[in-house]
């Protein structure tokens, strides 16, 4: 069942979700100004990874270092998106799921210290772009990873669920019939760029007095 774009709904949450990464002036650009034309919700049919990550009793601040560095690594590895505009730990997106399972499971293994609850699931999920300045952002919105965190929260303690869709025989030809999506590969990590670069409006010109 695909997910309905409701094009205002969307353009609220992601508003929401990027708001405290965005100077005022540049959320202001983006949202209500020129920017707007640079936002565009495209459905995908993905596979989403949502980690929670807890300490270990006794484990130290390296552990959790150490974690953060492998999830980059494994994440790229794999050919996955982190998403850094979570609550989460981490909310990482595939365009095939095979691969989504095996950075799980190599993530897993490489947690010393930490107890990871991982889910995973797939389906269509919509992915808000912001181009701006020749460069291009984007981050998954919709049910898909709501859904993703609900499945996490039901795992054990350094266990991973897998939702059927996600590992059925047909989902890596469902996930390739899409077509490349080399623009969502291509997509910027942070946008913390915008905020030393976007221009603001020019001032108007001063009005003559009057004699």
């Amino acid at each position: 069942m695909e997910e309905i774009i409701d094009e205002p709904l969307l353009l609220e949450a992601l508003s929401d979700k990027v708001l405290h990464q965005l100077a005022p002036s540049v959320w202001k650009n983006l949202f209500l100004g020129e920017g707007r034309s640079g936002i565009v919700f495209e459905q995908r049919q993905l596979t989403l990874v949502h980690v929670d990550a807890e300490l270990q009793p006794g484990a130290t601040g390296e552990a959790w270092e150490h974690f953060c560095l492998q999830l980059q690594q494994l994440a790229a590895r794999h050919r996955g998106r982190l998403d850094p505009y979570v609550a989460a730990t981490a909310l990482v997106t595939f365009e095939e799921p095979g691969a989504a399972v095996r950075m799980a499971m190599s993530l897993q293994r490489a947690a010393a210290g930490l107890d990871l609850r991982i889910g995973i699931v797939s389906g269509p999920c919509v992915l808000a772009f912001i181009r701006a300045q020749g460069r291009l952002w984007c981050t998954p919105l919709g049910a898909q990873p709501e859904r993703a965190a609900q499945v996490a929260a039901g795992a054990n303690a350094g266990g991973i669920v897998i939702s059927p869709e996600a590992h059925a025989p047909g989902a890596t030809l469902l996930a390739k019939a899409t077509g490349p999506a080399s623009e969502f590969q291509d997509s910027e990590i942070t946008l913390s760029g915008l905020t030393e670069h976007v221009a603001e409006p020019a001032a108007k010109p001063a009005t003559a007095a009057r004699h």
